[in-house]
C-alpha cells in the first residue's frame, strides 16, 4: 500500500487527461501523485545519443528516447525494477533500479556496435499509435493505452504493494477504509489517497475502492476495482471523474502484478521495538516498529509502524537511506468502517 513521486512531462499528461476525462481539477490532483522518476540516457560506443531506442521496465512500462537519447520512466511502487534498453541492430542493455534510492538519477545505457549478422529488433511494432505502445502518433488508442497501461497500475501498486510484497499487516473488514498522506523527501505538500475494502464475493474476488480527492466536493476521482482472489490480478474496474457518469474501464491480463505475502515469521523477525508511540495526522498510536533492508546490498531501510487499532494494521511507513535521511513517507491521516460503493459497481 505504498507510494512514490513526480509525473514529469506535465503538459503532455494534462492534455491526455483533459482529452479523455475533461476534469481539470482531477488532472491537477493527478499531477501530484508521488511517482518516482528515473532518467535513462542511451548512447552508442562513442557516447553519441541514440534516438528512438525502446526502454522497457519490468512493471510493463515502455518509453522511447528522444533526439537527445533521453527517456523518462516512472514508478508507482517501491522496490527493485529491471530496465532493458533496445535499439535496432544493437546489443540490448539491462540494468536494475531500486526505488526510492535511485529516484531522480540518470542511468546511462551504452549499446554496443551494430550487429551485422542478426535479425533486427522490431521497435516500430511497439511504438505505433495503437495498443499499449509508447511514442508514435497521438491517436485515441495511444492515449487510452498510455493511461490504462501505466498510470492506473502504478497507482494500484503504490496503494497495495511495497517492494513487491503485500504490506497489509492485518486484513481489512468489509467497509473499512484508510486515508494516507504520501510524501517524498523535499516535497512541501503531501498527496492524499484513500482506499477501502468494499466487499468480498463468494468466489473469493474482492471489490476495493481508491479515491483521489478533488479540491471541492464532487470533484476528484473514484475508482472501484475488482481483484481476483488473493489480489492475483485485476478483473474489472469502474471509474467516475468529477461529476461525470461512471464508466467501465477496459482491463487486460497482466495489467497489475500481484503482491507476494511475507511469512508470519519474517514479519515477527523484523520487529525492532514494541510498544512505541507514533504520531501521524490521524492521531497518536502505540505500535510495533518493523524494519527491513530494502536492497540485496544492504542499502536503505524500510520501516513500518504496526498497530491493531487501524484497518490493515499499518500506521506509518518510511524509507531512509544509510545516512538516516528520510526519502519517502506514508502516514495515516484517517480511517473508518463506513465505506460503500460510490458508483454502483456491485
Amino acid at each position: 500500500m505504498i507510494i512514490k513521486r513526480s509525473l514529469h512531462h506535465a503538459a503532455f499528461l494534462i492534455a491526455i487527461f483533459v482529452a479523455l476525462y475533461g476534469c481539470s481539477t482531477t488532472t491537477s490532483s493527478l499531477m501530484d501523485i508521488p511517482f518516482l522518476t528515473v532518467t535513462v540516457k542511451v548512447v552508442d560506443e562513442k557516447d553519441q545519443p541514440i534516438s528512438g531506442a525502446m526502454v522497457e521496465v519490468s512493471n510493463g512500462q515502455k518509453a522511447v528516447t528522444d533526439f537527445n537519447g533521453i527517456a523518462e520512466v516512472k514508478f508507482g511502487g517501491l522496490g527493485a525494477h529491471n530496465v532493458t534498453v533496445l535499439a535496432q541492430n544493437r546489443v540490448p542493455s539491462t540494468f536494475s533500479v531500486t526505488m526510492p534510492l535511485d529516484r531522480g538519477k540518470t542511468m546511462t545505457a551504452r549499446l554496443a556496435q551494430p550487429i551485422e549478422m542478426s535479425a533486427n529488433i522490431n521497435i516500430s511494432a511497439n511504438v505505433g499509435g495503437g495498443g499499449r505502445g509508447i511514442g508514435g502518433g497521438l491517436g485515441g488508442n495511444f492515449l487510452g493505452g498510455m493511461i490504462m497501461a501505466q498510470l492506473y497500475p502504478m497507482m494500484f501498486q503504490s496503494m497495495f504493494v511495497s517492494y513487491g510484497y503485500n504490506m497489509e499487516l492485518l486484513q481489512y473488514k468489509p467497509g473499512e477504509w484508510t486515508e494516507w498522506n504520501l510524501r517524498n523527501e523535499g516535497d512541501e505538500n503531501a498527496m492524499v489517497l484513500k482506499k477501502a475494502f468494499l466487499a468480498g464475493l463468494d468466489n473469493g474476488q474482492e471489490w476495493w475502492q481508491i479515491v483521489l480527492p478533488g479540491e471541492k466536493k464532487d470533484e476528484g476521482m473514484v475508482m472501484e476495482v475488482l481483484f481476483a482472489k488473493k489480489m492475483e490480478s485485476i478483473r474489472r474496474m469502474r471509474q467516475r471523474t468529477g461529476k461525470a457518469e461512471p464508466q467501465e474501464v477496459p482491463v487486460t491480463e497482466g495489467w497489475y502484478s500481484a503482491p507476494m505475502s511475507l511469512t508470519p515469521e519474517s514479519l515477527e523477525g523484523s520487529v525492532k521495538k514494541r510498544g512505541v508511540k507514533v504520531d501521524v495526522p490521524a492521531g497518536s498510536f502505540t505500535a510495533d516498529l518493523l524494519e527491513f533492508g530494502v536492497t540485496a546490498m544492504g542499502q536503505g531501510t524500510l520501516r513500518f509502524w504496526r498497530s491493531k487499532a487501524v484497518p490493515g494494521g499499518l500506521v506509518k511507513a518510511e524509507v531512509v537511506d544509510d545516512d538516516g535521511k528520510i526519502l519517502w513517507t506514508s502516514s495515516l491521516s484517517g480511517h473508518g468502517s463506513n465505506a460503500k460503493t460510490l458508483i454502483g459497481s456491485y
